[in-house]
């Protein structure tokens, strides 16, 4: 037979372990509104017999358990569900930041508002067409004079307004990068508490909770795989790159910013990642489409644009310089610079409206040509592969920013609902409800109660054996 006491000790266990869970229950309520939280559970393990006397008697007897015993608080949380919530976190993050760019760029580039590029050539064409009716008539040369100096100072905004982008996204990315190191450091320092834990064999549920937390921050910076290790800590990858052991920073390359990454014997490559936040910044402040030489962001961003309005720049210019001449020994520049930035009407030409060369007196020759340079497809590229004219390049661009715009629009909303979803999934696992807490609650209360009653059956089954038997006859 079992030992008399044993059913004290098993009642005992009850009560210990039933208070535990409770504890674990409040532990859970109390951390309802905490960000990042996972859910606990105490987890319950009947505890084997194991007496040695069992093992060598003769006689047989039915073998009873010595109760229950708390293993661990366990986190309720699934790998799976982590690792959906991360990889779409990834692809939002860098969706949404090409979206946002490129609204920037389509309101500096669009005309539904106010005017534009497409309506200071309008102006420009029709002062041109007033001056042929007008030759000779200084009036008419200084309205001509004042659509083109419209022209290059629209141009000139364009430029300004792309650069102040740029610099806006540059100083984002210097913060991304900066903000990944340092949450690099934060879980390699985690990673060492956690595995200074497990060798005690007690690891905070608090700090897998933290950690937790810093690999979604991360992985909204750059797309990330996380590994679990058999001493606590986790690996964490970026394609082949391994993350936990990098620091990286940014570099410059003619147009092109490179992300780089320093590894802990001090070799420095080149990295790019597939998604998230440096991914997003790294391809509009690349990208240069079309215009893209070899080794360069094909991606149509910032730099597109950029090169495109300096592409029209050089071929504005170049255009009516050309032509603002008796011949190819004499040009009489109207403008000077080649860039959109640079652009601006010469100085001549801002001393002297009559500064347009007429072929010969009292004609209007020059002038013509100027009319059908503006209505003619242009001999070199505007806009890539679209040769047209001047006024169809500006309608091109600005259809094309909308284009985009609508685009990553969709895919931005697209990549949000999953986003949403993975995370709604994952809370539905990991998150608190006040519903369940409370059946655990009231659960655990009746197991105590229970386990307490059952100690008092075997005090008074005791106290009945000690004090009561074999006092017949005294």
């Amino acid at each position: 037979m079992g030992s008399t006491f044993s059913g004290l000790e098993i009642a005992r266990s009850a009560v210990m372990a039933s208070q535990v869970a409770l504890d674990v229950t409040g532990q859970n309520v109390s951390n309802v509104n905490t960000e990042d939280y996972t859910r606990q559970s105490a987890d319950l393990v009947s505890v084997n017999h194991s007496s040695s006397v069992t093992k060598i008697s003769l006689v047989t007897t039915a073998s009873v358990g010595q109760g229950v015993s708390v293993s661990g608080i366990s986190q309720i949380r699934d790998a799976f569900l982590d690792t959906s919530v991360r990889n779409a976190n990834s692809q939002f993050s860098s969706n949404d930041i090409i979206l946002s760019a490129l609204t920037d760029i389509e309101n500096v580039i669009d005309e539904t508002t106010t005017d534009g590029l497409h309506a200071m050539l309008s102006e420009f064409y029709d002062s041109l067409e007033s001056l042929s009716n007008n030759v000779g008539d200084v009036e008419y040369a200084g309205l001509v004079r004042s659509a083109a100096e419209k022209v290059t100072q629209v141009l000139n905004q364009y430029a300004t307004q792309l650069s102040e982008i740029r610099e806006e996204q540059t100083s984002s990315l210097e913060i991304a990068v900066d903000d990944v190191n340092t949450t690099i450091d934060k879980i390699n320092t985690i990673n060492e508490k956690i595995a200074d834990q497990t060798i005690r064999g007690t690891v905070s549920n608090e700090l897998l909770d933290m950690r937790n937390s810093y690999l979604d921050t991360l992985s909204g910076y750059i797309n990330i795989k996380v590994t679990s290790n058999d001493d606590g800590t986790v690996s964490v990858s970026s394609g082949d790159l391994n993350v936990l052991d990098s620091t990286f920073s940014l570099a410059t390359s003619g147009d092109q910013i490179t992300l780089q990454v320093t590894d802990s014997s001090a070799t420095t490559t080149n990295f790019t990642p597939d998604s998230g936040d440096v991914r997003g910044y790294l391809d509009i402040l690349n990208g240069a489409g079309s215009y893209a030489e070899d080794g360069e962001n094909d991606f149509q961003g910032l730099l597109y644009y950029e090169r495109a309005l300096d592409a029209f720049a050089e071929a504005f210019a170049g255009t009516f310089n050309d032509l603002n001449t008796l011949d190819a020994s004499s040009p009489a520049n109207l403008f000077t610079g080649t860039t959109a930035a640079e652009i601006s009407i010469s100085d001549e030409w801002a001393d002297d409206p009559d500064y347009l060369v007429v072929a010969d007196e009292g004609t209007n020759d020059n002038i013509i040509n100027m009319i059908n340079a503006m209505d003619e497809d242009v001999d070199q590229t505007l806009y890539p592969n679209i040769s047209g004219t001047f006024e169809g390049y500006s309608t091109a661009i600005m259809s094309e920013i909308a284009v985009e715009v609508s685009y990553y629009t969709d895919i931005s909303a697209m990549h949000e609902n999953i986003l949403t979803s993975a995370i709604n999934q994952r809370e539905s696992v990991i998150g608190v409800s006040i519903d369940e807490e409370t059946v655990n609650m009231i659960k655990y209360q009746r197991a105590y109660q229970a386990a307490a009653r059952l100690m008092t059956v075997f005090d008074e089954n005791l106290d009945r054996l000690i004090n009561s038997m074999g006092v017949v006859g005294r």
